[in-house]
């Protein structure tokens, strides 16, 4: 008889593609950035502010986000999401001439939009797994990856034909389309089909389903009481922000070498390409060697690469950099739920999660504004990169503390 495939893996798949919309319209601003710079006569805090104050507001409203999709429709949520983040970019395509009104645009409705998918649906993810969390996690998330590899590169084939303008009115309506399809695959927990995580065979008591540990957890004011929470909340925020340096960035430094657009927006792309081996391979590493020693490793791995950016002057130096930039930080991106679901279950994960990520949000300011801003005082990209590599073992000693200071139980 054939094998029924167990619906936990629809839910990845919907989350999968919705990630890759949302983020593939998001870091496809890499590929607009020198189009906007010309159209608007700006510098590159100036862009690179859009960017960042679009991220922080999605990662704070990720928090109320996470929090709600406890209680209510996750496929909602999502649906709602995916239509602010299609307005979004279509508004913005109608700014004018207007630098304010754009940021204004794109920032608010964009940030919104990505806040109302992105934390429910990676949150709904982890409460369909258990055994198999870390693999079902980097399958969702490498959504993230490929939506950054797609995304700039399309939107740089895209304005080879027509305007920016244009482009972003061609990403409204792709990612409307595509995106309510998505959000409709996310059912919120395997008990409402009445299943059981991982697939696995469901009790003769049927009462036996609701009991499961995967329900387990604490509350968000439990876990910020603790110090556990705050060392991981610095090591997710110090390790992001070079993360948003080499996304928002690394096409300006290839195109200041000289190299062609075509060639900076496929760096941006290769840092997707990147991600996705990241999230699929790295996350079945982390179910066999434990998912905070993987996250140690790869957050000291983040700070030579960070130097090899330094010190490249051309393409292909910068394509192996992007790469292995990419996985690396794939593998820490797919790895933080599952660090978070162990330390502090999954019964309150969405609030929890919500929270954590407001780090991610404050280090696109520092990735992207106030990297910008260093580079048009001091005229070089060296400072911000290699600050970014320092803080990404200051990322990792942060992590070695949370698991120091833990007195949790692992949840399952």
């Amino acid at each position: 008889m054939k094998r029924k495939i167990f619906a936990g893996w629809f839910v990845v798949l919907g989350a999968h593609v919705l990630l890759a919309l949302i983020f593939g319209g998001a870091y496809s601003f890499g590929a607009f950035f020198s189009r906007l710079q010309a159209s608007y006569g700006a510098g590159n805090f100036s862009v690179a502010s859009a960017f960042s104050l679009s991220a922080l507001i999605y990662y704070t409203v990720g928090a109320f986000a996470g929090a709600l999709a406890d209680r209510f429709s996750t496929r909602l949520l999502a649906g709602g999401g995916i239509l602010l983040l299609a307005s979004g970019f279509f508004a913005a395509s109608l700014a004018g001439s207007s630098l304010q009104l754009f940021i204004l645009l794109f920032c608010c409705l964009t940030g919104l939009g990505i806040g109302l998918v992105y934390v429910p649906a990676v949150t709904t993810v982890q409460r369909w797994f258990i055994r198999q969390r870390s693999k079902a996690s980097g399958l969702t998330l490498a959504g993230t990856g490929l939506g950054t590899f797609i995304g700039p590169v399309v939107a740089g084939l895209l304005m080879q034909h027509f305007s920016w303008p244009v482009t972003m009115r061609i990403f409204s309506l792709v990612i409307a389309v595509f995106g309510l399809a998505a959000a409709f695959l996310l059912h919120p927990r395997p008990a409402a089909l009445g299943l059981l995580p991982d697939g696995e065979a469901v009790p003769a008591d049927p009462a036996h389903v609701l009991a499961r540990p995967a329900a387990a957890g604490m509350a968000l004011g439990e876990a910020v009481r603790g110090a556990t929470f705050w060392w991981f909340f610095a090591a997710i925020l110090l390790g992001s922000v070079c993360l948003f340096l080499g996304l928002v960035h690394i096409g300006p430094f290839a195109s200041g070498l000289g190299i062609a657009p075509a060639g900076a927006n496929l760096l941006i792309g290769l840092i997707g390409a990147g991600n996705v081996g990241g999230r699929l391979f790295l996350g079945p590493v982390g179910d066999r060697i434990g998912v905070v020693r993987l996250l140690s490793i790869l957050l000291l791995l983040l700070a030579p690469l960070n130097l090899l950016w330094l010190f490249s002057a051309a393409f292909w130096p910068l394509a192996l950099f992007a790469v292995l930039f990419g996985i690396a930080n794939g593998g820490c991106i797919s790895l933080f739920p599952a660090v978070a679901a162990g330390w502090f279950g999954t019964a309150r994960l969405g609030a929890i999660l919500g929270a954590l990520y407001i780090s991610v949000g404050i280090a696109a300011l520092g990735g992207g504004s106030l990297g910008g801003l260093m580079v048009d005082l001091s005229g070089s990209y060296s400072l911000p990169i290699a600050l970014g590599a320092g803080l990404n073992l200051l990322a990792a000693a942060c992590l070695l503390l949370a698991r120091r200071n833990s007195n949790l139980k692992m949840y399952p």
